[in-house]
C-alpha cells in the first residue's frame, strides 16, 4: 500500500514522523560509547543456539514432546519474525517507499548518451586528481586521515550543515556515527558500514581504507536521515562530502563518485572508460590500489553469501535491480551536472 502512494509516505512519515523516531532512538543510543547495535545483534547469534540447546534438553529429559515442541517453536518464530519486520517497517522502513529524491529535489534525470557520460567521469577524475593534492599520506603513499575514526565520526555532520543551507531536505544529523568492534566481519561479507533501525545508530567498519572512510560515513548519515535506496544514498552522501569544509571528505565523495561514472561508462563504452582512467593521477591511482588490495584480504566465500543476501533484502525492499541499483547513482551525478554549479536546486 505504502508503495502505492509515495507522496503521501514521503509527506506523512519520511518528513513528518520518521526525522522524529529515527532522530532521538540515535540520540538515546548516543549516550552510548559503542555500538548497542552490534551488542543486540552479538546477543541474538548468542542467545538462539542457547535456545536450541534447551529445547534439546527439555525433549531428552521429556519435559516436552518434540512434535509440540517444534509446533510451539514455529509458532514463535512467525510471532517474533513477523514482530520485527513491522517494528522495521514503522521505524525506517517505509522510506523505501517515498518519493524518488529526482522527484523531490526537482532534478532533472532523463537517459544520457555515453558522450555525456563520458564528460561528467571526466570531469569528476580531473576534480579528484586536484583534491587529493596536499593529502596526508601513508608510507605507502596512500590517503592517510590523521583524527582517524574518531575524527571522521566527530566531523561528518559538517557537510550536511554546509549542504542544508539550501535544501530542508537535507538536515544536519544529531547523531555520531559508531565504530563495529567486530569489523574485520564485516569486510569478510563485503560491508562497509550498516544502518541499524532498531537503535537509530550509523555503524561504520573500521578496517575500509582511509579515503573510503569519509564516503562511507557519510552514505550511512544518507540513510539515518531516511535515504533508504543505496543509490540515493550514495549521492546523498557524495553531496554531504562535496559541501564539506574539509579537503579529505572533498576527495572521498570525488573519488567514489568518479568510480562509479567510470563504472557506467565502461559498460556503454570500454575505450572511453580507459581514456578517462588514464587521466588518474598517481597519488590516486595509489589510493584505488590500497582499496583493491584491502577487497582481495577480505574476498572469500562469505563476500559472495553477503552479495547474495544484500541482494535479496534490496529486491525486497523494491528495489528490483537488487544490488545493480548501486549503478543508479550516474543518473543523480548527471542530473547535477546538468544543474549547474548549485548541488541541487534550492526547494525552499
Amino acid at each position: 500500500m505504502a508503495r502505492s502512494a509515495p507522496a503521501e509516505v514521503e509527506r506523512l512519515f519520511s518528513r513528518a514522523l520518521y526525522p522524529r523516531l529515527g532522530g532521538r532512538l540515535g540520540h538515546a543510543a548516543g549516550l552510548l560509547p559503542f555500538s548497542l547495535a552490534e551488542v543486540l545483534v552479538l546477543a541474538a547469534v548468542l542467545l538462539l543456539p542457547a535456545l536450541a540447546v534447551r529445547a534439546i534438553v527439555r525433549v531428552a529429559r521429556g519435559r516436552d514432546r518434540a512434535k509440540a515442541l517444534l509446533v510451539r517453536t514455529g509458532a514463535d518464530a512467525l510471532l517474533y519474525t513477523g514482530a520485527g519486520y513491522g517494528l522495521f517497517v514503522l521505524l525506517w522502513g517505509f522510506n523505501y517507499s517515498r518519493l524518488p529524491l529526482a522527484t523531490s529535489a526537482g532534478m532533472p534525470v532523463r537517459p544520457a548518451p555515453p558522450s555525456e557520460l563520458a564528460e561528467l567521469a571526466t570531469a569528476l577524475v580531473l576534480a579528484t586528481n586536484e583534491a587529493r593534492v596536499g593529502l596526508a599520506e601513508d608510507e605507502r603513499g596512500a590517503l592517510r586521515i590523521v583524527d582517524g575514526f574518531g575524527g571522521v565520526a566527530a566531523r561528518a555532520a559538517r557537510g550536511y550543515a554546509a549542504l542544508g543551507t539550501n535544501q530542508p531536505l537535507f538536515p544536519a544529523p544529531s547523531v555520531r556515527p559508531k565504530p563495529v568492534f567486530l569489523s574485520s566481519l564485516l569486510s569478510r561479507v563485503g560491508i562497509t558500514g550498516i544502518y541499524f533501525p532498531f537503535t537509530g545508530e550509523p555503524n561504520l567498519n573500521t578496517t575500509v581504507p582511509d579515503s573510503a572512510l569519509p564516503f562511507s560515513t557519510a552514505h550511512e548519515l544518507a540513510h539515518q536521515q531516511g535515504f533508504a535506496r543505496e543509490d540515493e544514498a550514495n549521492f546523498v552522501g557524495y553531496l554531504a562530502c562535496r559541501r564539506h569544509p574539509d579537503p579529505d571528505f572533498r576527495y572521498s565523495g570525488l573519488l567514489a563518485a568518479s568510480h562509479y561514472a567510470i563504472v557506467a561508462l565502461h559498460q556503454a563504452d570500454a575505450p572511453a572508460a580507459a581514456k578517462v582512467l588514464a587521466e588518474r593521477s598517481a597519488a590516486v591511482l595509489r589510493d584505488e590500489a590500497a582499496l583493491r588490495e584491502w577487497a582481495d584480504r577480505y574476498r572469500g566465500p562469505a563476500t559472495e553469501m553477503g552479495d547474495r543476501v544484500n541482494d535479496a533484502y534490496l529486491r525486497t525492499q523494491g528495489q528490483k535491480d537488487g544490488v545493480r541499483s548501486y549503478g543508479r547513482m550516474v543518473d543523480l551525478l548527471l542530473a547535477e551536472r546538468r544543474a549547474g554549479s548549485s548541488p541541487l536546486p534550492d526547494r525552499r
